[in-house]
């Protein structure tokens, strides 16, 4: 577990961090900060870079606060979710897309630091309505949430599979914020209004249509906590 410093407070992501080809994007402090020019696994030394790089702010633009609830709310659970434990903490998704290729696409795709697999939603459509939830097994006090959206296993793949546009995240305590991303690699960081949470559930609210594929992919998905 990796711990840095962010404007005088010490931040810390509740899983294990990226691997190196990712980990210095995780690190980067909040202020804007241009993304490398291409950030595939395909990409390296060799590699021409892509002649037009998609541009991501270091944090999305939130879109709406939703009033407060009071206590504690459980866990939402849906039919036919599948849970896997990730980093001492349990990813559970809506929906998986069945395996194909010899490739599985469950929620610990989310935490596992590998940019050639992804969490992809297994029910019909673009997969609005469908999302994660993330148990941080104790009340924890989350600042933001890192996103690395839509499918980052090469250029190919994240343009022919679909990406997400406007997630929901809400909290244990009953409130929600109302995030849009952008439609390019690398991580985008969510900053939320600090508050304590058992738990924060990413939904699906609309998408980036693929080319080819209505499948929607988040590669990674990390809860920002400040100690």
């Amino acid at each position: 577990m990796r711990k840095w410093q962010g404007g005088g407070r010490r931040w810390r992501p509740l899983s294990i961090g990226l691997g190196a080809l990712v980990i210095a994007m995780l690190l980067a402090p909040s202020l804007p900060r241009a993304q490398p020019r291409c950030v595939f696994l395909e990409c390296g030394p060799a590699n021409a870079p892509n002649p037009n790089p998609p541009v991501a702010p270091a944090a999305p633009h939130i879109a709406a606060r939703l009033a407060p609830a009071l206590g504690s709310i459980a866990r939402p659970r849906a039919t036919g979710e599948v849970c896997q434990a990730a980093s001492g903490l349990e990813y559970c998704a809506s929906s998986v897309l069945a395996p194909q290729y010899g490739n599985t696409y469950g929620p610990v795709n989310l935490a596992d630091a590998d940019l050639k697999t992804a969490w992809v939603k297994g029910k019909s459509g673009h997969g609005e309505g469908e999302g994660v939830v993330v148990d941080l097994k104790g009340a924890r006090e989350v600042v933001a949430v890192q996103v690395m959206n839509g499918y980052h296993k090469n250029e190919d793949l994240f343009r022919k599979n679909s990406r997400v546009r406007e997630a929901e995240i809400r909290f244990s305590d009953g409130t929600a914020e109302t995030a849009r991303l952008v439609d390019a690699p690398g991580v985008q960081t969510i900053d939320v209004a600090a508050r304590k949470a058992e738990w924060v559930r990413f939904t699906i609210r609309s998408v980036y249509p693929g080319t080819k594929y209505a499948d929607t992919a988040v590669t990674e998905l990390r809860i920002v906590t400040r100690e």
